[in-house]
């Protein structure tokens, strides 16, 4: 049952994420005020100079009329009715920095583009009255209102996106970029995806315990937990926020995931760990002691117990060395943390009890965290009932080079 709270959480969390940055590929329109005017005078611009070809001045010098029968090509349409007007409005609004309802200001894009355009889906209304026209060609549409004695234009943009659109550290780099909810139209559920994680694992009950079993601390286990997320959540959400969506983190940004999993895994392995804490109890009787682990439950006589002695449990020289070498060869900010973990792999040890059995099995219990606090409330009682049942105590300290947080080894059959 611990396992599988965990498990829950983990799976919650990361589905939540993986659908936050679950990028669309499905077509838009993007939508813009256009002055024909305007661009006739600016034809032959480029980075503020003047650059007249012979058929950009022959451009500059039509007609107005003329001009835009030439640019447009046929596609310029009028329309009309309410929901037109209320788009000219809008978007003409948003293009002169005008505020706009909130409703409008959602489909700005979601980069702080400098021009405030504004993003359709192709199957919304009014758009979906052109539709026919952005299937026989993905060349800009054109519509006219005319209110009165002014005629207003607009720009219809037909967005389509792909993979190749996606870069490592840039992302998407088709702009503007569309607004959120239509880039990312998951992220919507991903904050209650994580929250019904989150749920289930405070909310199922614990399992219950022999009455005089004795736990870790629950406010231990918790931390433990948390500490493990911190490794999960951003090294499992970093390739997709890097590249920029969660499918491309597979194709162009594949080079993250063997970067940045390997850690992730570290931090599932450190859940499990934390899982078998949680299922750990131990229990003193008489005449022998209960061991409750992930493993199930099990008896051990006193009388088959040869000596107990305090046991450290080191990290494996392979992975400090590995880990120096990880900060040494990091770069700008990322060296600090890099070393920072080196220097905390260096320094941990935890401090545990090793039993051994007269069989030559041993068991172990972890008793103190990599601060040398007690994970225990009372964990000298341990060797009192140990000693008064008449087994051996050895002063001497083993030490053992693990990827430990051995909470026991249960002996050979």
């Amino acid at each position: 049952m611990e396992l599988y709270r965990r498990l829950v959480l983990v799976v919650c969390i990361c589905t939540a994420v993986f659908l936050a940055y679950k990028a669309s590929l499905s077509p838009l329109i993007m939508v813009e005020p256009v002055d024909f005017g305007d661009r006739q005078k600016k034809e032959g611009t480029y980075m503020g100079a003047k650059v007249m070809t012979p058929e950009k001045k022959r451009l500059s010098e039509m007609p107005l009329n003329d001009y835009i029968h030439e640019v447009t090509k046929g596609r310029l349409f009028e329309v009309e009715g309410k929901e037109w007007e209320e788009l000219f409005q809008n978007a003409i609004a948003a293009k002169e920095g005008k505020q706009v309802s909130r409703e409008w200001s959602k489909r700005f894009p979601s980069d702080k583009y400098a021009s405030r355009v504004l993003f359709f889906r192709p199957d919304e209304s009014p758009m979906n009255s052109l539709t026919a026209h952005f299937q026989a060609s993905r060349e800009p549409i054109y519509v006219s209102l005319i209110a009165g004695q002014q005629k207003r234009d607009l720009e219809l943009q037909y967005r389509a996106y792909s993979n190749d659109d996606f870069h490592i550290g840039t992302g998407l780099t088709n702009y503007p970029h569309p607004p959120t909810s239509m880039l990312y139209p998951y992220r919507r559920y991903s904050l209650w995806i994580a929250l019904m994680g989150l749920l289930i694992y405070l909310l199922v009950p614990r399992q219950e315990k022999h009455p005089q079993a004795i736990q870790y601390l629950l406010w231990r286990i918790m931390l433990g937990d948390f500490g493990a997320m911190l490794f999960i959540v951003p090294f499992f959400a970093f390739p997709f926020i890097i590249t920029g969506g969660s499918l491309q983190a597979f194709t162009v940004g594949w080079p993250l995931l063997l970067f940045f999993w390997p850690i992730f895994l570290l931090g599932l392995w450190a859940l499990i760990v934390s899982a078998w804490f949680a299922r750990f109890s131990i229990v003193f009787l008489d005449d022998r002691l209960i061991l409750s682990s992930h493993k199930g439950e099990r008896e051990f006589l006193y009388k088959d117990m040869a000596f107990f002695q305090p046991v450290t449990f080191k990290t494996p020289r392979w992975l400090m060395i590995l880990s120096w070498v990880a900060a040494l060869t990091a770069k700008g900010s990322s060296r600090i943390g890099a070393t920072g973990r080196a220097v905390l792999l260096s320094g941990s040890e935890y401090g545990s009890l090793g039993i051994r059995l007269k069989n030559g099995s041993d068991l172990y219990v972890s008793l103190t965290d990599l601060m040398g606090t007690s994970l225990f409330r009372k964990p000298t009682s341990f060797t009192e009932v140990l000693t008064k049942a008449g087994v051996e105590e050895k002063k001497e300290v083993r030490e053992i080079r693990s990827l430990g947080f051995e909470t026991l080894k249960f002996p050979k059959k």
